[in-house]
């Protein structure tokens, strides 16, 4: 496994990704990349109590996480980078390469969206964004560590067929 996790989750911090990541991985390093979260002290407040002993926890904007990435920094320990959207994270492409595993975990199903797996739902601009991303790095649905990974590798019927 990479050593720096960049996944999008559209809840975050929660039992799946304490319990089947961080933990799993003895992970002591997570930076929640959120503009909505940095800004809500309470919500930052419920994400930092509810981590294990010993690990930290950054709550950055999506700006200033871009601004402020290296990847030396984190370079020998884990690092989980949880995105809330696929937006998001085709937002940090520039900081994405191959040293970095891509994960999509949890898109909730809502209104125009397709269902890629029983965890990610996309519309067609996020399937668009993730194909993109895929042509420079390979882009997995991955739940928990002990499933199966999916690795996405072709949307190309979905979307000449579009979402109808």
């Amino acid at each position: 496994m990479k050593k720096i996790i960049f996944r999008v989750d559209d809840r975050l911090i929660h039992g799946q990704v304490i319990e089947g990541w961080i933990k799993y991985y003895k992970i002591h390093h997570v930076s929640v990349v959120s503009d909505r979260v940095a800004g809500d002290a309470l919500q930052k407040m419920i994400f930092e109590s509810s981590l294990p002993p010993g690990c930290e926890l950054e709550i950055e904007s999506l700006d200033d996480f871009i601004d402020s990435f290296t990847k030396e920094e984190h370079g020998k320990e884990f690092f989980l980078v949880l995105l809330e959207s696929v937006n998001d994270l085709y937002k940090c492409m520039e900081l994405i390469d191959s040293d970095i595993y891509v994960n999509i975990g949890c898109v909730a199903s809502r209104e125009h969206k397709v269902e890629v797996s029983n965890t990610v739902f996309l519309d067609l601009s996020e399937i668009e964004m993730v194909s993109i991303i895929r042509n420079k790095v390979d882009v997995y649905i991955h739940k928990v560590p002990w499933e199966p990974s999916v690795e996405i590798r072709n949307f190309s019927r979905l979307l000449r067929g579009g979402l109808s």
